[in-house]
């Protein structure tokens, strides 16, 4: 076990806790390098899966296609950071005939990508699946014989307000979390196979090598950020001149052009199947047909009782479309960290059902999200740390 450095999430907290200062150290005390990044602090942790107002996003292929890079894996990412990908290589193979990199490094003697874009459907669609198999057994653990859908949201709304921000449900909700990696964006390349819990090894193969500046400034050239805390992720940035260019041979001219074209709303598409979600999630959790037993006149009856079973039109017309959009606000005030207070959360879910009766749901649902996912008080957000600053300063000592 490394005497300064953390090798694994598993060693006990204090140390751990004094093992990562350690390396955050380290790592500040290096050559200040512009495109090296703090992933974890303020609205970067969000980077590449929210738009600039802070709605998650997600990747709009239609718009913005993969594109595989140079590897021996077949992997992709979206196709202008491909270009810059390639290109960036293609500098660094030429270093390497010049002598200009130390051959014998394992990570950085070459340019190897070991991972890059990831399908946000398909993460959410596994993680989903495992949300469903938690919340089902969660009810059944209760022995709570559930007779039909009302019954079950009484138990759904139960369990999300405990739950509901440490696992959230909704995809947008998925998309801004922690499951979520940034590889999902498209953006994101890692150069490594190694584990982003084991300092040890960003210190020895990247911080401490002979090729780390010559490797993170050749990034910059390129328009790529390096993670700070995984250092063998490079993130293109679509905010730099550099990358800018790239995408401007694929049309995208501007940075916003890239974020409002190229990504869409999560929220979008997903609404659509928002209600069949809970449709399949109430299968799971609905109990086999039981015994329930009654008084009638000084007698006990028992009864079989099968819990209903819904068709998806049957379902369709006993819940409306704006009974789902009451679900959806509800379960997204419990899943964000913004505090809002009881009248505001009536208030904006009145104003937004006024805003589907008249111009429809996606409307009411990009009005509702933009309100929602405003940082002021996002736990972790740049405006956040300031403010916690600015009172603990303020406090007599």
């Amino acid at each position: 076990m490394s005497e300064f450095y953390a090798e694994s999430n598993k060693e006990n907290a204090r140390d751990l806790f004094e093992k990562r200062i350690i390396y955050r150290s380290k790592v500040s005390n290096s050559i200040d390098y512009p495109n090296l990044v703090d992933f974890n602090f303020g609205e970067k942790f969000l980077y590449g899966r929210v738009n600039r107002v802070f709605v998650p996003m997600i990747l709009n292929m239609g718009a913005l296609p993969l594109q595989k890079i140079k590897s021996a894996k077949n992997l992709s990412v979206v196709n202008f950071v491909a270009d810059a990908f390639n290109d960036l290589k293609l500098q660094f193979d030429k270093a390497l005939t010049r002598g200009q990199i130390d051959t014998s490094d394992q990570y950085l003697g070459t340019l190897i990508a070991y991972k890059a874009w990831e399908d946000s459907a398909a993460r959410y669609s596994t993680y989903v699946a495992s949300y469903f198999d938690s919340m089902a057994g969660a009810i059944r653990s209760k022995n709570i014989k559930i007779k039909n859908f009302d019954e079950f949201i009484v138990e759904y709304k139960t369990l999300i307000k405990v739950s509901g921000h440490r696992l959230p449900f909704t995809k947008p909700a998925f998309i801004k979390g922690r499951v979520c990696p940034i590889s999902c964006s498209g953006l994101a390349i890692e150069i490594a196979d190694l584990d982003a819990a084991n300092d040890v090894d960003k210190v020895e193969k990247f911080i401490n090598s002979k090729n780390w500046e010559f490797y993170v400034n050749l990034c910059n050239s390129y328009g790529f950020m390096v993670d700070r805390f995984v250092p063998w992720r490079i993130v293109a940035d679509i905010g730099s001149a550099t990358m800018v260019k790239y995408a401007a041979r694929r049309g995208f001219t501007t940075t916003d052009m890239i974020l409002n074209v190229g990504y869409a709303p999560a929220h979008r598409k997903y609404f659509q199947d928002f209600k069949y979600y809970f449709l399949n999630l109430y299968d799971a959790s609905k109990p086999n047909p039981f015994m329930e037993t009654e008084e009638c006149e000084g007698m006990t009856i028992s009864n079989l009782v099968t819990p209903q079973t819904y068709s998806i039109d049957r379902f369709s017309e006993l819940y409306s479309e704006e009974y789902f959009l009451k679900l959806y606000f509800e379960t997204r005030f419990i899943e964000e960290e913004s505090s809002f207070e009881n009248f505001e959360k009536e208030i904006l879910v009145d104003d937004c059902l006024e805003i589907y009766q008249s111009g429809g749901t996606a409307n009411a649902l990009a009005v509702f999200e933009r309100i929602l996912n405003k940082p002021f008080d996002y736990r972790g957000s740049l405006s956040y740390i300031i403010e916690q600053k600015e009172t603990i300063s303020a406090e007599p000592t």
